[in-house]
Parts: structure tokens; sequence; C-alpha cells
């Protein structure tokens, strides 16, 4: 009796149940496998048979969307727009892209001035907008000065030697009076010098000088006055200044010699005068980089006063009074 009730009760359940719907969800869902040996559970995903596409958008509806603020991390590749080449970041970079991105999925970045010069794949982007947000700025602010002064000192003292050629005209007031000709009032220079210059940090550099001139003017009967003197003294350079862009300093020269002489050369003969010469020399240089240190070209100008000494006749001269003028064009180097 108990069998045959079993056996209806089978029957029935088979009729009334449909499984059909739990075995299509079942075909649904995605399908796991277990690995013994890692005792970890795989998840198989089928791939999706379709991409759905980025958004057709025009270049022209990108530039009006607006910007936000992006980082790309360093090895990422920028694309240029006007011929297709890639350019790799080799540092990280922060700038401006603009909201939307075209239907390939590219991200346009914002210049400094504005334009657009180049592209990049989105997911290289990571927008920084909500960091940002995250500043504030102070409430007082006071801007860092644009020339910071610094503290320099020499650690040991620098001579730097220059050879110098001056060359110009002399104003011989001085030898107009001595010989009483108006011709003297006139002549030419060649001066020749040798300088020690201390290189340190002071805006004015001290330094020695040793120096020679020879200067020669003309008599109204033919003759010459040729004027020589080797001469020494100190020196003052100024640090160099900017100039509409171009280096320029200024030095002076107070150089003194008890051996300056003249020598005339006069229609009643030949007469030498001896004087004891004080120089002051100012000019103007402007210093040019070079292999060898620095070639210097410059102005000058120079008053020299003179007092004759060892004369045994009486010449009418007042030295206080009259100077000897000159002034022309300066060629040095400096090592």
């Amino acid at each position: 009796m108990f069998w045959i009730l079993f056996l209806s009760f089978s029957v029935f359940a088979q009729e009334e149940l449909d499984l059909s719907a739990i075995n299509d969800l079942e075909e649904e869902l995605p399908s796991t496998e277990y690995s013994g040996a890692s005792g970890t559970f795989e998840q198989r995903r089928y791939t999706t048979r379709h991409r759905y596409p980025f958004k057709k958008t025009s270049l022209k509806s990108v530039l009006a969307s607006g910007t936000e603020h992006g980082h790309v991390k360093a090895g990422n590749y920028l694309i240029r727009l006007e011929d297709g080449k890639a350019v790799e970041l080799t540092e990280p970079f922060y700038g401006k892209f603009y909201r939307l991105q075209d239907d390939l999925g590219f991200k346009y970045v914002q210049s400094n001035d504005g334009s657009c010069i180049y592209k990049l794949k989105t997911e290289f982007v990571n927008n920084i907008e909500k960091e940002l947000a995250l500043y504030e700025p102070p409430l007082k602010y006071t801007p860092a000065p644009v020339n910071i002064v610094r503290s320099e000192y020499d650690k040991k003292l620098k001579i730097r030697p220059e050879v110098t050629i001056l060359v110009g005209l002399v104003e011989g007031s001085y030898m107009k009076d001595l010989f009483n000709d108006n011709k003297a009032n006139s002549g030419a220079t060649n001066q020749f010098g040798v300088h020690f210059a201390t290189d340190w940090q002071l805006p004015i550099k001290a330094g020695l000088v040793v120096h020679y001139e020879k200067s020669s003017y003309k008599l109204r009967d033919g003759g010459n006055v040729f004027y020589t003197s080797p001469s020494f003294g100190p020196q003052f350079k100024t640090k160099d200044f900017e100039v509409w862009g171009k280096a320029l300093r200024f030095q002076t020269q107070f150089r003194v010699s008890p051996f300056a002489r003249a020598m005339a050369e006069t229609s009643q003969g030949d007469i030498t005068f001896k004087f004891n010469s004080a120089d002051l020399l100012l000019a103007a240089e402007h210093p040019i980089k070079n292999q060898l240190g620095e070639f210097v070209l410059g102005l000058f100008f120079q008053s020299q006063w003179l007092n004759i000494k060892d004369q045994p006749e009486t010449v009418s001269v007042n030295a206080s009074n009259e100077t000897n003028k000159s002034f022309g064009l300066s060629l040095g180097q400096v090592f």
C-alpha cells in the first residue's frame, strides 16, 4: 500500500512542477569553477559582444565645453593635432583639459595662450578639481622680493692682470705756454699700461697700474716736441653695470712720475725739460668675454699737471693753471 502511494505522488509532482525557468536563469549567470589546488574560486566572465562607442562630438563642441584641471603621469604620450606625432611626457603634467571628449575617447589640452595643440587618451587624465577646491588662499599675502640680497664674502684674494693701449689727441695748454707757440696747443698721444686689479665682491675694485706715455707736438718753425713719461699709481674700477643690455663699468687712475721729460727740436737747437708729473685718468669700459678672459673697449679722458724741475734757466710757466688734456680710445685684454 505504501509503495502505491509513493509512486502516485511522484507522478503528480512531475506533472505539476516546471523547472524550465530555473534552467534558463542558470545559463545566464556567469559560471564558476573551483580549483582544488589553490582553494580559490575563479569567476569566468563572458566577453561582451558589443562595445558601446563614445558619443560622437565635433571639435567645435569640445572647445566650447569649458575646461577642468587635470594631471597626467610621466611616460604617457600626447598626440599633436597638426601632424599626429606622439610626444612623450618626461615629467608629470598639470594643466587644463576640455570637459568633453571626442568619439574616439581623446581629451584635448588647452595651452597657456588658450589654443589647442595636443590631445591624449581620456584614461590617462586624472581630474584634480576636488583637490584644488581644498586650497584656501591666505587672508594676507606678502610677495617675496624680486631681488633677494645675499651676503657673499671673498675666500681668497684674486688678482687679474690687464694690458691696455690708449690712442688719442692732446690739448697741450701747458706745452703752448712753455714754448710760447700756439701750434703746440694740439698733439697726439700713445699710451701703454699694465694693470693689476683685484677681483673681489665689493662694488669698487682696487688695483695698481704701471703706465708709459709718449706724446708729440708740432712747433711753428717746423720743430717737434716729444713728451715721455713712465708713471705708476693706484686705480679703482666699479663693478659691471647693465646699460641697454650691455655691460659697462668705470675706472679712474691717479698716476705720478718723477721721470717725465720733454725733448724739443727747435730752430735754435735741441732743448730738454724735466718734470714731476701727475695724471688723472677717467674711463668708461665695455668688457666682452673671450677665450683669454675679457676684451675691453673704452673711452678715456686724462688731465695732466706738469712741474718743471732741475731747470737752470728761468721759465715763465705756472703749472697750477695750465694742464694738458687728452682723450681717445682705449683697448685692453684682461686675463
